[in-house]
């Protein structure tokens, strides 16, 4: 936690003492990330989400999914405040499998950046989760440095999703990707039944 400025985590608790759960997770958890990635679990989830300083990603959720990124949150983020949470992983990674159509789907039809951008990057999560576990596959840069070890580069314009390139950009540096991925991922299932 030392990457992570205290004064941020005092005022995202103060702010949400009603919360069940607060996890910081992500890079910022290993000096990696450019932001300080916080979930908050409460059961009011407020209209507006403060901001809270430049490079806080703060996002409220009145519970988890079953979802590789909660996992993600739950199993390698840090408590900070509340009770801690628990996932079952192998449901949310078989939950993940099944979306494999429904995201590749996505990358080559949707007309929204946003979509388009995070429907590849959740592949290339799932598949660095498949093959170096969860806490190898933690963050952007251990996600790259797995995939990078078994021949498939991610590429670096699917990091910021919220802000992406224009599709045409994505299509064209992430479609070759997609298709590894998709054949890795299918190969993984069909073994998996």
């Amino acid at each position: 936690m030392d990457c992570i400025p205290e004064d941020i985590i005092n005022e995202v608790i103060n702010r949400f003492r009603n919360a069940y759960a607060i996890y910081v997770y992500g890079g910022s958890l290993d000096c990696s990330g450019g932001d300080v990635d916080i979930a908050v679990f409460m059961e009011e989830i407020p209209r507006e989400v403060p901001r809270i300083g430049d490079n806080v990603d703060l996002q409220v959720f009145r519970k988890p999914r079953n979802s590789l990124f909660f996992v993600y949150i739950i199993k390698t983020g840090r408590l900070v405040y509340g009770n801690s949470l628990d996932i079952d992983v192998d449901s949310a990674i078989k939950n993940e499998l099944e979306m494999i159509d429904e995201r590749e789907f996505l990358f080559l039809n949707s007309d929204d950046e946003t979509m388009v951008c995070k429907s590849l990057k959740e592949l290339l999560f799932l598949l660095a989760a498949l093959k170096c576990g969860i806490y190898g596959s933690s963050n952007w840069y251990r996600m790259v440095k797995c995939l990078g070890d078994l021949g498939i580069n991610a590429p670096s314009e699917f990091k910021h999703c919220l802000n992406p390139p224009s599709i045409d950009v994505l299509r064209q540096v992430g479609e070759p990707i997609l298709r590894r991925v998709i054949w890795e991922l299918r190969s993984i299932k069909q073994r998996s039944l």
